[in-house]
């Protein structure tokens, strides 16, 4: 299949563009910023996006540009050639508290809109806190790293409101099984359906790394959901929350 992977240098995005890569497919890649493609594709999965979400609120005009802007500029090009949509939006949109999360959420009605009105086979992916060894920013990776440093672990409020931790990969096989042509269009949960709060996230960083991090707390500096993970998970097959633990320490250690 001959596949455009947009944000193909991103966490995600990378990850997705490698593993097609080396499954046979045809793909090419496109950053923001980057001369944009014309051509014809089978499948486009659309990664590119800003996704600080902190720093969404200081740049609300920026994220629109370059999130529900972008998103609708390679819609466009998918319906121009009746190319497959796979796009990953946020477990945070049932109620958005900031720029990015609203984006994600604008994004998906549009999609549903384009489906409707010009018949766009899409694939929307709810992701939920996805992890991985090249991660530079989220929970796992920020414990694992003050266990690696011995700096203090940052958790706003107390740490009690639970998020569903996906490994990368879990989201790149889907995205190939859909490639492959062995998932329905439609709307799919990636996540575990395991809702681990932040306090055992860090009890589990501590098992791992044998070290006791040393913890400060700050108030949230935007609204937080208590409980967020994936209600009906598209599939079983994920990766074990201890073993991806695992795997991103040891990285941050070998590379420190």
């Amino acid at each position: 299949m001959k596949v455009l992977v947009t944000g193909h240098k991103g966490f995600i995005g990378s990850e997705v563009y490698s593993l097609l890569s080396e499954a046979g497919h045809e793909v090419t890649g496109y950053d923001i910023g980057d001369k944009f493609p014309e051509e014809k594709f089978d499948y486009i999965a659309h990664f590119a996006a800003r996704t600080l979400i902190r720093l969404s609120k200081e740049k609300p005009y920026e994220y629109f540009l370059d999130n529900t802007g972008l998103t609708m500029r390679v819609m466009e090009l998918a319906r121009a050639k009746k190319s497959k949509f796979i796009f990953p939006t946020s477990g945070s949109i049932a109620k958005p508290t900031n720029p990015y999360s609203l984006s994600k959420k604008q994004s998906v009605e549009w999609i549903d809109l384009y489906r409707d009105l010009y018949s766009l086979d899409s694939f929307v992916l709810k992701l939920f806190n996805i992890y991985g060894e090249n991660s530079r920013k989220g929970a796992v990776y920020l414990f694992c790293k003050a266990a690696v440093t011995g700096n203090h672990a940052t958790i706003y409020g107390n740490g009690n409101h639970k998020r569903d931790y996906t490994h990368v990969s879990d989201v790149s096989k889907f995205v190939l099984r859909i490639v492959e042509g062995r998932i329905q269009t439609g709307s799919y949960e990636l996540g575990t359906g395991i809702g681990t709060s932040v306090n055992e996230l860090l009890q589990l960083v501590e098992k791992v790394s044998g070290k006791k991090i040393p913890v400060k707390h700050e108030d949230y500096i935007l609204d937080e959901a208590e409980e967020l993970f994936a209600k009906v998970p598209a599939t079983k097959d994920f990766l074990n929350l201890e073993e991806g633990v695992r795997r991103v320490f040891e990285r941050i250690k070998n590379l420190s």
